[in-house]
């Protein structure tokens, strides 16, 4: 064996030991990061519970101007508690699913507005929803994977430490309005305070309604398993009577006869009159009669309710266990 012919042996072999070693590493370093990136498959399922506030944007409100919908005449001292639980299951690095179950009370008063028509108009209703709904999440950003869940020993980059991220869905949600009349919360549907189920008059509004819930949320993860979110979330609505106002006013001595000559008690049809038109303003001469309402508007029929819910959520991961190896 020659001289040339070792170092040729030699080369050959400390290359083949330089590739293992390249290999070596590269298997070393990939399996975490792998493993680092599958990890989420064992924690995509959560439950969630969550409470909040609930505030409605409609016909009634407490806006100084005119009413303008949406956020701009949201009705502050209307606030209102909300409730939800839910469960979320991940897609991917970036896609979750969620199903919520909420609850919660919607209210608006003409008493909380200074601008004179819709103060004096004098309309107020209170009502609970409940609400079933799916969404679709997307996360653009997420915890930093590697010091998401602070393991002993386990050094990550640090990144926002937030979840930043939006949603939107459909659902559908039962609303019941009622309002206050000689001390007792009356239902208003079954009254018809707009003429509704008259002769000649259109159908009672379904207090079922489609709802199509969007929003934002930040959330922050305390550990492996628990994590806390506040979520903001527009729900619109395809119904204009949450509130039981939309049209005209189908005028007090009129829906008053009606009622009457339907056959409904004397007490009956004064009640639903009232709870139709209780304007506070009365008429130029000073006499106590209150101007009939009859044919002048009562609530904006071109734009369907909607409600804001801010939310303080509380989620847990749910881990999924691996499969049990074969004990040989």
């Amino acid at each position: 064996m020659t001289l040339e012919t070792d170092k040729s042996d030699i080369f050959a072999t400390s290359l083949k030991m330089r590739r293992i070693v390249v290999i070596s590493f590269l298997v070393l370093w990939l399996i975490p990061q792998f493993a680092e990136a599958q990890r989420w498959r064992r924690f995509r399922k959560q439950l969630i519970g969550g409470v909040g506030v609930a505030n409605f944007l409609g016909d009634l409100g407490g806006g100084n101007e005119e009413g303008r919908g949406g956020p701009l005449d949201l009705d502050l001292p209307a606030t209102r508690p909300s409730l939800s639980v839910g469960f979320r299951y991940q897609l991917n690095d970036y896609f979750f699913l969620r199903t919520n179950l909420n609850w919660g009370i919607l209210r608006g008063s003409d008493e909380y507005t200074d601008e004179p028509a819709r103060r004096g108009r004098n309309l107020s209703f209170r009502s609970s929803f409940t609400e079933l709904n799916v969404m679709g999440e997307f996360f653009f950003v997420q915890n930093a994977q590697g010091n998401l869940y602070r393991l002993r020993g386990v050094r990550g980059r640090n990144g926002l430490g937030l979840d930043i991220y939006a949603f939107a869905g459909i659902g559908v949600m039962y609303f019941n309005p009622k309002a206050e009349y000689q001390g007792r919360f009356i239902a208003l549907q079954p009254l018809g305070t707009e003429g509704q189920g008259l002769p000649g008059e259109a159908e009672k509004y379904n207090r079922v309604t489609v709802t199509v819930p969007y929003g934002i949320g930040l959330g922050k993860s305390l550990d492996r398993y628990w994590s806390v979110n506040f979520e903001v979330t527009v729900r619109q609505t395809f119904t204009d009577y949450i509130d039981d106002v939309s049209g005209n006013y189908y005028g007090r001595d009129r829906l008053y006869q009606a009622k009457l000559a339907a056959g409904e008690p004397e007490a009956e049809a004064r009640r639903t009159a009232d709870l139709s038109d209780p304007n506070i303003y009365n008429l130029s001469n000073n006499t106590d009669v209150q101007p009939d309402m009859e044919g002048a508007v009562r609530g904006d029929s071109s734009d369907n309710d909607a409600f804001l819910t801010t939310m303080f959520t509380v989620s847990r991961k749910i881990v999924q266990r691996r499969r049990s190896r074969p004990k040989f």
